[in-house]
């Protein structure tokens, strides 16, 4: 069986990336230049750069064994960072920085500074919000506009976006209720296809069907999103025209992770070229474009050879599955969007590359014992996105598979082991087993899937039947999203490229929720193909309107609590708080029963560090109690803002007893909305179990005070002579400066700056990633009790709490320094009834006469929605 920690390569040199703040591959701010094209969807587009010259090539068709050729190449000695985009020029990129600790960046290459905005202030934080200069040119929001007036639909709700990617919300937006009542835009005829999974569509039939295609201009002249989104595909189209098709890089090897970061741009790529084909009024240099990307891909170009270290039928790499599926999914969508402008001999030379690097290697993965199969009994990301690949593969080749049996045999197999364990991933209460940016991965890819079978077959051939909660996951998105970036417990993942989470609108449409498409319409990674046809172009109004700020997720396999002080003012509160078992979570989770994250003014205080160096000895070989992966810092419990006893590891399969309260408030249609005073909600866990202690032993509590604008954390800790040594962590970018008494921490940020996570692409190399904030904010921590408590700080690489660095392999790179991380800690003895209690103040633009007050002494046991006012 396959080692899963092969799975993703995560460093260049001594450098680790961090992922995508909340968003995906495609951002707002478009990647190229280029006119807005006729009316507004493409037809004319800006002409594209001309360093890169298209040329006919021709896939090798006929013989599977001469589909592609094996090449000698000298890979990189480094890894390639996940920030070195491959052929991407990075213009805005939104990321976690600090090496992870939960802050994130939304900058302009070169830019160092934030947005400014001069409107009044609003909001519990005295925020501003609505005027950030926006993405677009001011014809492309006309026509937006325009668009709007025409479809009755509703104009673009926000302009740009802070730091951290959150929408700037327009106080000309639509703050009514979210609504799905409005009548469909762009006169699209009913689809009244009746197939199975024996009689499919005619093509094009994946994701899409020529209907959807014909209404596409119709429907993106009566609706402002469809009108930004075009403008965006089409000037990332231009600029990925201009360059070389996608470089062969493996990352940590073959057997490392492969080659997933290419894998995932061709599939990126070449759905933006198929778009771009059909949308020019199906212009050839689309297509052409389209053709030189997956004939580099299926091994055949000499002056850019894929394959190399692999056999002649594994080009895709089938030792590391997800790079075979990716790129399966991505010669799908050639063969099957742009099917009628090949040449037959195009169509063939296709269709045995999805058969022979794909197809036929998922029917070997499929045999009893095949080394590469373990991800069939995973219910994670793995399992949908090798699962969903082959799927898209099958569908598209259907009764024209060359090999005659492949495609049958893949929709054979796929479709079952999906239900039993892809749609498995979703807990009963949305959670995602595994953590918020594997989310992306697991549920894009299902998206993908359901999203074929459905104009393929005219039916999910009962995928959302196996998991009637899996929409739920929405809910799970938008909770797990804070107001400077997610709630990034556990890994993190890889870069994303073709992966985002506009599935949003898929659920938003199984489960009649408008909601989710709201949300996600205004996000950086909403313009792509697939939202064209995805998006619900009835869904109204503002997905604020009535949505609970507090939400529990209650499966004890992951539990874990969000609250915010509004849906709308990002500078407001954000508190997220999980506290479960370590085990089951595909060896993507921490120790970390009782982590937590604060944000407050437009930043984070207490963040995460998210993935560790994934190409690190047994970082992903087990979740045991003894498994080397809690060694490493930012996976065991010292790297975590929890509390550490006897400087030992939280035990990894344990049960916390949890409680969550709230004022259910809901925020109403302004955008400048203000919680009242007694609003609040609470995170109580007994986390005794973790510390294989009996109930009531170690029990921690986070909750709101004075209308959320406060944030009281308090720990109890019973009497036990088993209990020598108390250590309080949270970890933070901030600067940090102590009280004479060192009873009191001031926080400041300002200015954000990320050594170790990088802009850049792979021809001009790495740039620092550096964001400023307006102007520097201020949080003060304050210990009310104990009396002999004291903080400190370190810098967490200075002085392990205890262990040492595991790794010990030769290249390789076990803990990461973290330069731009102080942890704030308190130390204490054990043994007697000790309770450690701080208040953390933002220092709000306009404070409150209650911001200063000190906090109501109330037991943990005693706490309720009234015990604070």
């Amino acid at each position: 069986m396959q080692s899963k920690g092969s799975e993703i390569g995560s460093n260049y040199g001594d450098h680790q990336y961090v992922d995508f703040s909340q968003q995906g591959s495609y951002n707002q701010q478009p990647y190229g230049a280029g006119g807005a094209g006729a009316a507004g969807y493409g037809a004319g587009q800006g002409a594209a750069y001309k360093d890169y010259s298209s040329s006919a090539h021709n896939l090798t068709g006929g013989a599977p064994a001469a589909n592609a050729q094996k090449y000698s190449y000298a890979p990189s000695k480094k890894p390639v960072s996940k920030w070195i985009k491959i052929g991407i020029p990075v213009v805005l990129i939104i990321i976690a920085i600090g090496v992870g600790v939960g802050l994130g960046i939304g900058l302009t290459r070169g830019d160092s500074s934030a947005h400014s905005s001069t409107t009044a202030t609003n909001g519990l934080s005295g925020a501003t919000s609505g005027n950030e200069p926006s993405y677009y040119p001011e014809n492309v929001l006309n026509a937006a506009s325009a668009a709007a007036k025409s479809g009755g639909g509703d104009d673009l709700t926000y302009q740009g976006t802070d730091l951290y990617g959150n929408p700037s919300f327009k106080s000309s937006a639509n703050t009514a209720a979210a609504t799905l009542n409005s009548a469909a835009i762009g006169n699209c005829a009913a689809d009244n296809f009746n197939g199975s999974l024996t009689n499919l569509r005619p093509h094009p039939r994946i994701m899409t069907t020529a209907a959807e295609w014909d209404c596409l201009p119709n429907k993106i002249a009566n609706d402002a999103y469809l009108t930004v989104w075009n403008y965006t595909i089409f000037q990332n189209a231009s600029a990925w025209y201009a360059m070389p098709p996608t470089k062969y890089v493996t990352d940590g090897g073959i057997a490392g992770s492969g080659i997933l970061d290419p894998a995932r741009e061709v599939q990126l790529r070449v759905k933006t070229f198929a778009y771009a084909y059909h949308l020019s009024g199906n212009d050839t240099k689309w297509r052409d474009r389209a053709w030189d990307e997956l004939y580099a891909a299926s091994g055949n170009d000499s002056a850019n050879p894929w394959g190399a270290g692999n056999p002649p039928t594994q080009v895709w790499n089938p030792t590391h599955f997800l790079d075979l599926a990716e790129l399966t999914a991505a010669f799908a969508i050639g063969y099957d969007w742009l099917y009628y402008a090949w040449t037959p001999q195009q169509r063939t030379a296709l269709a045995w590359s999805i058969v022979t690097q794909g197809l036929q290697n998922g029917v070997q993965a499929y045999q009893p014992k095949n080394e590469w199969s373990w991800w069939q009994t995973t219910n994670g990301n793995w399992n949908c996105v090798c699962n969903s690949g082959l799927l898209l593969g099958a569908l598209a080749l259907g009764s024209e598979d060359p090999s005659g049996t492949a495609a049958t045999n893949i929709i054979a197999n796929t479709i079952p082991n999906m239900k039993g364990n892809c749609m498995q991933a979703v807990y009963d209460d949305g959670t995602w087993t595994e953590t918020a940016n594997y989310w992306y991965f697991g549920t894009d890819a299902l998206a993908r899937a359901y999203s074929a079978l459905m104009t393929a077959t005219g039916s999910d051939q009962g995928l959302m039947a196996s998991n009637p909660n899996w929409p739920k996951t929405g809910d799970f998105h938008m909770y797990v999203s804070g107001n400077a970036g997610m709630f990034y417990y556990g890994d993190n993942g890889p870069n994303k490229y073709s992966t985002n989470a506009n599935g949003m609108f898929l659920w938003g449409t199984i489960a009649q929720n408008p909601s989710y498409a709201l949300f996600q319409r205004d996000r950086a990674d909403a313009p792509d193909p697939l939202s064209m046809f995805w998006y619900d172009t009835r869904t109204k109004g503002g997905f604020w309107n009535g949505q609970a700020l507090d939400q529990y997720f209650n499966n004890d396999a992951g539990t874990w609590g969000s609250m915010r002080s509004s849906w709308t003012d990002f500078s407001g509160t954000y508190v997220a708080m999980k506290s479960s078992n370590a085990t089951g979570h595909q060896t993507h989770g921490d120790l970390d029963a009782g982590d937590f994250v604060i944000d407050a003014l437009g930043t984070r205080w207490a963040g995460e560090f998210g993935s560790a160096n994934y190409l690190s000895t047994d970082y992903f070989k087990s979740e045991a109690q003894d498994a080397v992966r809690w060694e490493y810092y930012r996976k065991g419990t010292q790297g975590q803002n929890t509390i550490v006893l006897n400087k030992a590891n939280q035990a990894a399969s344990c049960k916390p007893v949890n409680t969550f309260l709230s004022t259910n408030t809901t925020q109403s249609g302004d955008i400048t909305f203000t919680p009242a005073s007694t609003d609040t909600a609470l995170f109580v866990t007994d986390m005794s179990s973790c510390y294989n202690t009996s109930a009531s032993t170690v029990v921690r509590g986070i909750r709101f005070l004075n209308g959320r604008r406060q944030v009281l954390l308090r720990d109890e800790i019973a009497s036990n002579s088993a209990i020598t040594d108390i250590n309080w962590r949270v970890h933070t970018n901030a600067t940090i400066t102590l009280s004479s008494d060192k009873k009191t921490a001031t926080l400041t940020l300002q200015k954000l700056i990320d050594p170790n996570a990088y802009g850049g692409d792979y021809q001009t190399g790495p740039s620092t990633l550096t964001a400023s904030l307006p102007e520097q904010q201020t949080m003060v921590v304050q210990i009310t009790q104990p009396s002999n408590a004291q903080f400190a700080v370190i810098k967490p690489d200075e002085t392990r709490l205890y262990g040492t660095d595991p790794n010990t392999a030769p290249g390789e790179q076990g803990d990461q320094p973290n330069p731009t991380v102080s942890l704030l800690y308190i130390e204490l003895p054990g043994g007697s009834q000790t309770t450690i209690e701080t208040i953390w103040q933002p220092k709000w633009p306009k404070a409150q006469s209650g911001d200063d007050a000190a906090p109501k002494e109330v037991p943990l046991n005693q706490w309720s929605l009234t015990s604070h006012n």
